[in-house]
């Protein structure tokens, strides 16, 4: 998604480009691909001049957008019905679900447009970083 976001506006970046340039697996770089414009978060051109490009602004699409289209859903840390109950189980659950929170806020919080220009120096203000 940064790597398309970081492209020029026109142009359509092809899945072998994307997977060399990532370093991602080209088979799978492709199901995430599939999964991405299924969720009109990209779009594809067959074609000469075919490929992939962002569907919306790299400023509406955040990282839990994209990590919940991949994964089905947001990071998930805790699960009390899960664990056994010993003495200090309900403060590990709860300082589970702190961080789950916290993490999952900032993922919310954070575009495409933001990692780009916090790569490039910026600070990312509507991030609150």
């Amino acid at each position: 998604m940064v790597i398309l976001a970081g492209a020029s506006p026109d142009r359509s970046l092809q899945a072998q480009e994307l997977a060399e340039t990532g370093a991602i697996p080209a088979k799978f770089l492709e199901q995430i691909l599939l999964l991405l414009k299924r969720a009109d978060i990209l779009q594809s051109k067959r074609g000469v001049g075919g490929g992939y490009r962002l569907n919306r602004e790299a400023r509406n699409i955040s990282l839990a957008d994209v990590v919940e289209t991949v994964d089905g859903e947001l990071v998930r840390l805790a699960d009390a019905e899960r664990y056994p109950q010993f003495s200090g189980a309900e403060g590990l659950d709860s300082s589970l679900k702190q961080a789950e929170e916290a993490v999952n806020s900032r993922l919310r919080a954070i575009s495409i447009e933001d990692v780009i220009k916090f790569g490039s120096g910026e600070v990312m203000a509507g991030a609150g970083i």
